[in-house]
């Protein structure tokens, strides 16, 4: 993870958990991501965007909460298929293949976040019942992208 450092004894480890994690990412069609800090979704995000994969980004705060779709390149016979032209009741729309991942645009490095916080400032995942409803949204999201006809 950017940002935590990786001590010499531990590389070999490192190492087989980022091969095992790219395993993973090769054996599914879909990535669900619920992880407490930037930086701990920064390398699912970057894996997922170079295996073209759909990653489902569910972040939660204090009392809000985010669910991201990420985009996806898809071939240049795919992209030639999709019609760009379509026009949504907010101006022209963004075909997936060309959204930017959650990191793409992002003007802070990840970095050691939680850092000099309290327990319940580093811990999101556990709000009750926050992640059971946000989790119930970012499969609804999951399934209209999978359904939409330009995906």
């Amino acid at each position: 993870m950017p940002g935590h450092p990786v001590s010499a004894s531990a590389v070999e480890q490192v190492k087989q958990d980022v091969q095992q994690l790219e395993e993973l990412f090769d054996q599914h069609d879909v990535v669900f991501l619920l992880l407490d800090t930037r930086e701990g979704r920064w390398l699912p995000t970057v894996l997922g965007a170079s295996k073209r994969k759909l990653i489902m980004n569910a972040a939660l705060g204090f009392d809000t909460y985010m669910i991201v779709r990420h985009g996806m390149k898809c071939s240049s016979a795919d992209a030639a298929a999709i019609d760009t032209g379509l026009k949504g009741s907010l101006g022209e729309a963004i075909p997936g293949s060309q959204l930017g991942c959650y990191f793409c645009n992002d003007v802070v490095a990840p970095g050691d976040s939680t850092k000099d916080r309290t327990l319940d400032q580093q811990c999101t995942v556990s709000r009750p019942g926050m992640s059971m409803m946000v989790s119930a949204l970012i499969v609804e999201l999951m399934v209209s992208v999978l359904q939409h006809p330009d995906g």
